[in-house]
This record gives C-alpha cells, sequence and structure tokens, in this order.
C-alpha cells in the first residue's frame, strides 16, 4: 500500500500544469476585501479565534498521497500593489489567532516589504494540502510541522524546512494536579487521552513513550477522545491527556481543576513547526528565502522582545481578539517561551534524526536514511535587525 501511495504522490508532482476543479477545499479561509470567508462546510469564523481547536485542527499523520482538489493549480503571479515587490502566499494552519504574532508583526511593521516581499496570509485546516502544493510550487511558503516534511521527502516531495519557528515542542500531557503522574513512566497502566491516533499529539505521545522506554501496549488504553479534551479530563474519563501546552491547559484549569503538565520537549527534542519551501524556489529564488527568514526572525525577535506590542499587532489580524484579554495574553507568553532560542530559527541535526527515528518507530517511513536533506540553517541572519523604540 505505501509503495501504491508513493507513486500516487510522484505521479502528482508530476501533473503540476495540471487544473483540477471539484468542490473547494474543506476548511480553508481566506482573506476578501478585509473579510475572512468561509469555503467548505467545516470553516470556523474568525470570531471563534480564541476558542477550543475543532477537530478538524490538526493535521493527520501522514501526507495525502493525492492532492486535494485545487492543488494542482498551476502557480500564478498575483500583481502587487507595489510592482517593486515581490507577491507571495503564506500558508498558516488553523485560524487567524494570537499565536501567530510573529508573522502579523513582520507585516505590520513592514518586515516583509523591507525585504521587497508582499506577504497574503492563507489559513487552512488541511496541512498536508499546504505541503503538497508547496512540493509542487503552486505555493512557495508554508508553515509546516517537521514530521510532516521527514514524511513527505520519503515519498519524493522535494520540500525543505528552512527556520525552526518552535524550537520546544508544543504538546504535553495534563494531569490533575492531585494525581501520582508527575514522569512519562508513571504513565504505565493509566488511561491516555488523544484526540486520535494521528497528528502531531499522537507522534508527541510515542516520542514521550519511547523515551521512556514504555510501549503503548503497556499503558491501559489510548483512547481517542476528540480535541475537546476539557469535558473528558474533567470528568477524570481518563487519566492523562495529550494537549498543546499553550493554551488547553488553561482552558482546563477555568474549567474544573488545577493541573500538572509534563512537556514533551523536556523528554524528546522534536521538530515542530517552521518555514518550509521547496528545493526549486531555493534553487531559482534563494535571495527571497533568505529575505523570507530574515523578516519573519525579525517580527519574531521582536514579538520576544515586546509581547504587548505584539498582542495589539495581532489585534489587527484577529477578528473578535479584546483589547485586554488576559487568557489569550497568557497564551502568547507560553508560546513564546516554546519560541525562544540563542540563534532564532536554527534547527539541530540530533532533533530531525530522533523526528525520524519516531516515525521509524511508528512505522510511517522505512528508514531513517536522507533525514538530513530535510532542513538547512543556511538562510539564517546571524542576527535580526529591531527598531530601536520597539515599534
Amino acid at each position: 500500500m505505501r509503495k501504491l501511495l508513493t507513486v500516487l504522490f510522484v505521479l502528482s508532482l508530476a501533473l503540476s500544469a495540471c487544473v483540477v476543479t471539484g468542490d473547494p477545499q474543506v476548511g480553508i479561509m481566506k482573506k476578501e476585501h478585509g473579510e475572512m470567508k468561509e469555503e467548505g462546510a467545516h470553516s470556523k469564523p474568525a470570531s471563534e479565534a480564541t476558542s477550543e481547536p475543532s477537530e478538524s485542527a490538526e493535521p493527520t499523520a501522514e501526507p495525502t498521497a493525492e492532492p486535494t482538489p485545487g492543488a494542482l493549480l498551476p502557480y500564478r503571479d498575483v500583481p502587487a500593489r507595489d510592482s517593486a515587490l515581490t507577491p507571495i502566499t503564506l500558508f498558516l494552519g488553523y485560524i487567524p489567532n494570537v499565536q501567530f504574532a510573529p508573522v502579523y508583526m513582520a507585516i505590520d511593521q513592514g518586515f516583509f516589504r523591507e525585504e521587497g516581499i508582499e506577504v497574503t496570509i492563507e489559513h487552512g485546516f488541511d496541512e498536508t494540502d499546504g505541503l503538497t502544493r508547496i512540493a509542487i510550487n503552486n505555493l512557495q511558503f508554508g508553515m509546516i510541522s517537521g514530521e510532516q516534511v521527514v514524511l513527505a521527502r520519503a515519498q519524493g516531495a522535494p520540500v525543505k524546512y528552512f527556520f525552526r519557528w518552535y524550537q520546544r515542542f508544543p504538546v504535553g500531557v495534563v494531569v490533575p494536579k492531585d494525581s501520582p503522574i508527575r514522569k512519562p513512566e508513571d504513565l504505565k497502566g493509566k488511561i491516555v487521552g488523544v484526540p486520535g491516533k494521528f497528528g502531531a499529539s499522537y507522534f508527541g505521545l510515542k516520542a514521550l513513550l519511547n523515551a521512556a522506554e514504555l510501549e503503548e501496549s503497556e499503558l491501559r488504553e489510548v483512547r481517542s477522545i476528540g480535541f475537546d479534551t476539557a469535558p473528558i479530563f474533567c470528568e477524570r474519563q481518563v487519566d492523562a491527556s495529550v494537549i498543546y501546552i499553550a493554551n488547553e491547559p488553561l482552558q482546563i484549569a477555568a474549567r474544573c481543576f488545577e493541573v500538572e503538565v509534563i512537556a514533551i520537549s523536556d523528554y524528546a527534542d522534536l521538530v515542530s513547526n517552521g518555514l518550509v519551501t521547496n528545493e526549486k524556489t531555493i534553487a531559482e529564488r534563494p535571495e527571497l528565502v533568505r529575505g523570507m527568514a530574515r523578516a519573519y526572525g525579525r517580527g519574531l525577535a521582536l514579538t520576544i522582545a515586546d509581547p504587548d506590542l505584539a498582542y495589539q499587532v495581532s489585534r489587527k489580524f484577529v477578528e473578535n481578539l479584546g483589547e485586554d484579554d488576559p487568557v489569550q495574553k497568557e497564551v502568547l507568553r507560553r508560546s513564546i517561551e516554546l519560541w525562544k532560542a540563542e540563534r532564532l530559527g536554527e534547527s539541530t541535526e540530533s532533533a530531525w534524526k530522533l523526528t525520524a527515528e519516531t516515525l521509524l518507530s511508528m512505522g510511517l517511513i522505512d528508514s531513517i536514511e536522507g533525514y538530513q536533506d530535510a532542513f538547512t540553517n543556511e538562510f539564517l541572519p546571524e542576527s535580526y535587525e529591531l527598531p530601536e523604540s520597539g515599534e
């Protein structure tokens, strides 16, 4: 079956000039005339940007073999408002959210424009579709999780990760504060909730179990509970649950009781989301890639340096984000802790090797050979220049 999937994926790359017609992509939201337009039955309005993720918010564990409708549309240059600027579309997962503050900052502060780039954001729940479109050069850039890049390259997709946004894997395991569970080994014999046996949550759990030298079979159960974790967790239907560190512990604590979090990054250095492009763009337009890295890095650095400014800038992009929402400000603060690094954007070979080894242990790839080709640090500047006033 995997050989068939590989053939189909490679065929999709060869057909990049074809036009595929069909229904709109589920979950894609595009900005038109200053308003969010929904396409697809399961899209969530921007007004729900601060609510809990839906079941479609997390990518599947393996890239789709065939592109979703629209993925094979040939690349078309879109004229920029300023003819001196290069227009690009940046694919972001999920919906407008304060956790994308570095992107908003880089746009608002003119960092992309200073690099000669005009950015249009495309939000979408289907990360694998975004990655497929990058592979065939229908899109040039996207924020994509590292394990998806390894999976795609294993199927022949010429994609490459060039800026590590999340330096710490954003997934963890939450337990009640009064629980005896405090380390991964304590999960033995327990019921652990996951959104489903796919995506970053399940991938992170497998890495955590590997680090503790535990087999999944040694748990009492890994129970699929969907993305609405709080109701089930608060009713103690599971002993522990895999969650996103920045926001879900806050939601659970507000709803029922205090919690403790076992951060997967404390035990397994996995690659999470970062900027991804394709090898054609790297070969033909290296200065564009360098400009994207430099501009986004400046947005990230300024967000870390001035969270209050980053929050206010985010309000221009996230509908109904309150002027002083303490919960969302805390979400941003916790996210920043996951982004910090001595050198922003830098990947380590050890993290990519562990990511590949985890996928191998899950039976999703046949070998870790070539994992070093999934990433590069060559486009990162040594430092990021910020406005003197922070404005």
